[in-house]
């Protein structure tokens, strides 16, 4: 399985790593600062965490998607 990859999914990958980026930054700061104290300190961290998850969820879908039309071109008709 070493064909080439789809451009969308390249972007699908780039967004995953950010949205991952995003969700550790959020839980960082939930855990690590009392930054979770202040209502701006709420907000920041439930965009990150939100924005992240949502930048997150594509790429496994996307995934599923290109293994199920690899399998079916690999299935010989009859």
């Amino acid at each position: 399985m070493t064909g080439k990859q789809s451009p969308i999914l390249k972007w699908f990958k780039i967004f995953h790593g950010i949205g991952l980026i995003m969700i550790a930054v959020g839980v960082g700061f939930y855990a690590l600062t009392p930054m979770a104290l202040s209502l701006n300190g709420i907000l920041v961290i439930s965009c990150l965490i939100g924005i992240g998850g949502v930048l997150v969820s594509p790429f496994p879908v996307a995934l599923f998607f290109q293994w199920a039309n690899a399998s079916a071109a690999d299935k010989p008709r009859s």
